[in-house]
């Protein structure tokens, strides 16, 4: 297989023909990572990116060195180099180095620049030939012994101390014999350096801080000071002949009688486990015992070394109750939260209240970015360097885009924080939508004011001169004389009904009151402009719907109300492109009697959104910018406002009347 794998020239091809031999790689248990002859990466599987937090876009086809840099912070030569030459300073950075025929094992104890996690690692490195024999690449697999290491260390510790005070004293107790069949009169001098062996071998135990006991299934045969602190007794005495599974949590007693079994009985060490006792106090407490097998007096014993973690548990347990105190405020809090992971910006968990305002269901937005979803904050770069600089995100207005398709403006706030030692950001939400729709409402009320005010001021001295050019234009247009210049007059004419159009709209926003206000039928209103909405529709190629529903007559203008929905209507069959419908509908909402026009436009921009009802302002080539401001002005004098809904599926607004 892997011969095929370097038959390739390049890393490209190698992708595009042998893909098959790479997805064995990156399904291997162990972390593996092949290099080619020119020392470049080819294949990088996803349990050396786990271990290593490195992923394989980021590292396949580099060279010199990199892939040393994952696992040792810096580029050099490691240990899969000495397939192509026996460098002895590489060779010595390794533990257990040995060459079996082609292969090289080692080890090596390293801190993991990723997580900063200390670790043994096995390695072993082997070369790739060709189908001639010749060595195309090296491929290195990393196995974590960690644990292995760990528990092995602890039991040599043990083993090797007893060794060692075994050994000390055989030797010494060969020495006093040869030296009691040369001289009697060494005895004592060989009993004095027993009884110093004994001492010191007494102390170390007596004085080790962990408990260390002897014993067998069924009786305490030795304990140290610890122990018996351990154990809840007032000295070691006390405690020895005790029956050892009386001292064992009735949950745990099952299984350490047969941990004992195969400890005394066959021999085997059991490692490092955590076990609870209960004291002799009646207090329980956790521990973690190592045990090994050993022989006293030709009878098998067990010796065990163990250590009170009761306060460590107690942590642990303090810090999993803070957590879930924290994810059940956070699920219930009405403010829409969410926890984005730092390492990649992917959300780790969302609230109800995110799921409702943005209109995602959790496992829609777990483990996706922002941009993913497209939320659509085109500061992104921002919040992340400001959160970065910071530590924290306070008030930061953002414009999100909902999954329904709207647009909201919050408050961005963001508090960096560490989940199951895993560095996350802590995200709230505040909608301020309402508020800025208030605050452009009451400036689009103080403009609408300042240019009735100007209107009302000269509307009535600018169009009388305008009448009297106007009558007099008409005069000389009859007029032979002027027959070749009819296009001019026509063009004058025009443009002074067109002013005269803007004037009286300006006329219409300086009106603070109805002028002749009757209780009358909405729907009525409607059904008299529909011949004139329906020929503009035709002449666009688009339909119009009426759908009416039974209401209560309002209060209304006739004049100001046809104005409204002829503004309204045209507005939106203009914004259609062949083929729209337009649906007109009325409905009773609570106290509410509601007009709705809807379009199959394209919605409006985000940005215009906020100048909707502006005097002035307009996207048609032609427009005065007067239309939708009116239709403002006539709704506030009914009392009435204005709500729009708008996406990329068309706008629909909305009249809300009070009911009479």
């Amino acid at each position: 297989m892997m011969e095929a794998l370097f038959d390739l020239d390049n890393v490209e091809q190698l992708y595009k023909t042998k893909q098959q031999s790479l997805n064995i790689i990156d399904f291997l248990p162990d972390p593996t990572f092949v290099i080619d002859r020119n020392q470049k990466v080819v294949a990088w599987n996803t349990a050396i990116e786990e271990m290593t937090g490195v992923s394989k876009v980021d590292i396949i086809g580099k060279g010199e060195y990199a892939y040393a840099i994952p696992f040792y912070g810096k580029a050099r030569p490691v240990l899969l180099d000495l397939i192509f030459s026996d460098d002895l300073t590489t060779e010595l950075k390794y533990k257990n180095v040995v060459r079996k025929g082609n292969a090289i094992n080692g080890e090596a104890f390293i801190k993991l620049p990723f997580n900063n996690k200390e670790v043994f690692l096995w390695l072993k490195a082997s070369p790739l030939f060709d189908s001639e024999g010749n060595i195309v690449g090296a491929i290195e697999s990393v196995r974590d012994i960690t644990k292995h290491k760990q528990a092995e260390e602890e039991i040599k510790k043990y083993r090797d101390h007893l060794k060692e005070l075994v050994i000390e004293r055989t030797i010494e107790l060969k020495t006093a014999n040869e030296q009691l069949q040369r001289e009697i009169s060494e005895r004592k001098q060989v009993e004095e350096s027993l009884r110093e062996i004994e001492e010191r071998y007494r102390q170390l135990v007596e004085n080790s801080p962990d408990a260390i006991l002897l014993h067998s299934k069924d009786r305490l045969d030795f304990i140290n000071e610890a122990g018996a602190k351990l154990f809840g007794t007032g000295s070691p005495r006390e405690a020895v002949g005790i029956t050892m599974i009386n001292l064992i949590h009735p949950d745990y007693q099952e299984i350490v009688a047969e941990k004992w079994r195969q400890v005394q009985d066959e021999g085997k060490i059991a490692p490092l486990k955590e076990e609870k006792i209960v004291r002799l106090d009646g207090k329980v407490i956790d521990i973690e015992v190592v045990t090994a097998p050993c022989t006293i007096q030709g009878k098998p014993k067990m010796q065990a070394v163990a250590r009170n973690i009761t306060d460590r548990k107690r942590a642990e347990k303090a810090l999993r109750l803070s957590e879930e105190r924290f994810y059940k405020a956070f699920y219930n809090n009405p403010i829409p939260m969410a926890i984005v992971r730092f390492s990649d910006d992917r959300h780790t968990e969302v609230n109800k209240s995110y799921e409702h305002f943005f209109g995602y269901n959790r496992e829609d937005v777990i483990d996706r970015t922002v941009l993913d979803l497209g939320l659509g904050i085109e500061e992104f770069k921002l919040y992340n360097k400001l959160l970065t600089e910071q530590g924290f995100i306070r008030n930061l207005n953002v414009l999100f885009k909902t999954k329904r398709g709207d647009f909201r403006n919050v408050l961005l706030s963001c508090e960096i924080i560490e989940l199951s030692n895993e560095k996350c950001r802590l995200a709230t939400i505040n909608d301020i939508t309402d508020l800025k729709k208030m605050e452009n409402k009451m400036a689009r009320l103080e403009r609408l004011n300042l240019v009735g005010q100007m209107a009302a001021g000269i509307g009535h001295e600018i169009r009388n001169p305008m009448t009297t050019i106007r009558g007099f234009l008409q005069l000389l247009k009859g007029k032979e004389r002027y027959a070749q210049d009819q296009n001019y007059m026509n063009t004058m004419i025009e443009e002074l009904d067109r002013a005269n159009t803007i004037i009286s709209g300006f006329l219409s926003l300086a009106r603070n009151k109805v002028e002749d206000i009757k209780i009358q039928s909405l729907n009525e209103r409607i059904e008299d402009l529909f011949p004139l909405f329906s020929a503009d529709a035709m002449e666009k190629q688009n339909d119009i719907k009426l759908e009416l529903s039974v209401i209560p007559d309002l209060l209304l203008d006739k004049n100001e109300i046809h104005q409204l929905i002829l503004n309204l209507v045209r507005n939106g069959i203009e914004a259609m492109e062949p083929g729209g419908v337009l649906t007109i509908k009325t409905f009773q909402d609570g106290n509410e009697v509601v007009l709705a026009v809807q379009d199959q436009g394209k919605g409006i921009p985000p940005e215009n959104l906020e100048k909707i009802g502006q005097p002035f302002f307009t996207t048609k080539e032609n427009g005065t910018g007067l239309g939708l401001a009116t239709c403002y002005s006539i709704a506030e004098r009914h009392n009435a406002k204005i709500d729009i809904e708008t996406s990329t599926d068309g706008t629909t607004i909305f009249i809300r009347f009070k009911a009479s």
